[in-house]
């Protein structure tokens, strides 16, 4: 079917989602300044005392596992770094962008557990494939639906017609949506996160962890990652009911990362331990 709107359009429509808060671009602007110290950062944050508030309840729960209590934003910024610090901003922010989601169309609790089960799997992912920048892949699986949450706002009626065919047809989500809207909302996600200036590997990542294989090569890793976190909380965290009883992980997409099934036991315990660590605090 032809496209009701174009998703740059989509996603330029709502100011309030096309942008992350400000504090959020003033701290990314004062870490892009090759002059700002962690002093001048901390005190952008120190600004917004709920940012404030969040940031050093997560560096000091077990998600991170310091010895010693961090008492201070600045503080934080040394023991975390930069990267980190970037991630843990935006995860802490992203979450309050989305308010007045039709509660009919989407239950956001179990929407956001969900997407931090995801982020949690894709964190650990990342640290058994030994990538240097393992926050990025925490980011890319918090948000990697974020882009359905846009088309629940902005087109619930045609949602409404791909979520009851998903559910009663057992088509699976993006075929339906590809259906009902002419894209899906991996696609609506990653041109958001476009919008919002993140970094390619990220944009791509949450656009193509339905089919990795269509990614650029540049960044099929990403996706293969996001892939298989998707795929491992579909199987045995939130069970997807359009699975087979008896379905599992296609041994495939293991190789494509470069991991063996046989570690899927290890995974699962330490992804729970780190959403145990952050759910609180990140979903409050």
């Amino acid at each position: 079917m032809p496209t009701l709107i174009e998703i740059d359009k989509l996603v330029a429509k709502n100011k309030k989602l096309g942008s992350l808060p400000e504090v959020v671009h003033r701290v990314f602007a004062a870490m892009d300044d090759p002059n700002s110290t962690a002093t001048q950062i901390g005190k952008v944050i120190n600004e917004d005392p709920a940012l404030t508030g969040r940031l050093l309840k997560l560096v000091n729960s077990p998600f991170y596992g310091f010895r010693s209590k961090i008492d201070t934003v600045f503080r934080a910024i040394a023991l975390i770094g930069h990267n980190e610090l970037r991630s843990v901003v935006l995860a802490t922010s992203a979450l309050k962008v989305f308010t007045g989601i039709p509660s009919d169309l989407v239950n956001m609790s179990l929407f956001w557990k969900r997407s931090l089960y995801t982020a949690v799997v894709a964190r650990v992912l990342a640290a058994y494939r030994r990538e240097k920048e393992i926050e990025r892949y925490f980011i890319a699986g918090l948000l990697h639906d974020l882009g359905s949450l846009l088309l629940y706002l902005e087109l619930p009626d045609e949602m409404t017609k791909a979520l009851a065919r998903n559910q009663d047809e057992k088509v699976a989500l993006c075929d339906a949506e590809k259906d009902e809207l002419g894209y899906d909302h991996a696609e609506v996600g990653g041109a958001l996160l476009k919008s919002w200036n993140l970094p390619p590997v990220l944009c791509e990542a949450v656009r193509y962890h339905p089919y990795p294989e269509r990614s650029s090569n540049e960044y099929r890793d990403a996706a293969n990652l996001l892939h298989l976190a998707w795929q491992i909380v579909r199987h045995h965290i939130e069970r997807d009911p359009l699975l087979a009883e008896d379905a599992e992980i296609d041994e495939a997409i293991w190789q494509a990362n470069n991991l063996q099934p046989d570690v899927l036991d290890q995974i699962l315990e330490k992804a729970a331990q780190q959403y145990e660590a952050s759910q609180a605090i990140l979903l409050s």
